[in-house]
């Protein structure tokens, strides 16, 4: 008896120990004044489903975001751009940047980081991943380069952008799939996304270890 309590006891330590060196994953959300990022360390991007032809392997970080295809690649879109984006439906496209640095180091908006499990992160990146739009060979479909970074490009992206299912929305769910508390019906702009957000992550460092990604 006291043998078979031993071995019990034993084993849950060993429980406790695995669940406590559970490898987290951290990922950082960018404010870009009207809509955000999210940003990864890209050697943690392998063994997911994220697409390898969007690979950069002399850079450390990747963010991607999505938006409506006609405003977001235009360095400098007008008003009626704007609500024109906002008011009919229309095509997609993910921005996907990378670049060396910390993204706290890089963006001038506020960053927040928070630490995901392995399952929340893979959930995550899925979800991205899903996003890129192929064509019928399988290829994805570039339509544009990156607004920044120091690679980068816009892809192709399922779903229809509209005032109702913006960029910040889509975050949201993106979030919410991880697992998070997030709540996607009530973000329609970036101020209810960090207000969501803030609670559950904290601020950026400068200084972040992510190594190089193997080639």
């Amino acid at each position: 008896m006291r043998k078979r309590f031993f071995l019990l006891s034993f084993a849950w330590m060993l429980v406790g120990m695995a669940l406590a060196q559970e490898r987290r994953f951290t990922i950082y959300l960018i404010h870009h004044g009207w809509h955000a990022g999210i940003a990864f360390c890209q050697a943690d991007l392998r063994g997911t489903d994220w697409p390898s032809e969007v690979f950069f392997p002399a850079q450390r970080y990747v963010e991607v975001g999505w938006g409506e295809a006609g405003y977001y690649p235009d360095p400098n879109p007008d008003a009626g751009d704007a609500l024109r984006a906002a008011l009919w439906p229309t095509e997609a496209v993910l921005h996907v940047a990378a670049f060396d640095y910390a993204p706290a180091r890089i963006f001038k908006g506020p960053v927040r980081q928070l630490a995901l499990d392995s399952t929340a992160f893979q959930k995550l990146v899925t979800y991205i991943a899903n996003y890129f739009k192929r064509d019928a060979q399988g290829a994805l479909q570039p339509v544009a380069p990156a607004l920044y970074g120091r690679a980068g490009q816009f892809y192709a992206a399922k779903g229809r952008y509209h005032l109702f299912n913006n960029s910040n929305r889509w975050t949201a769910r993106a979030l919410r799939t991880a697992g998070l508390p997030v709540w996607p019906a009530r973000v329609l702009t970036i101020k209810d996304l960090w207000a969501q957000i803030e609670p559950l992550s904290t601020e950026a460092e400068e200084t972040t270890a992510c190594p190089l990604p193997k080639r």
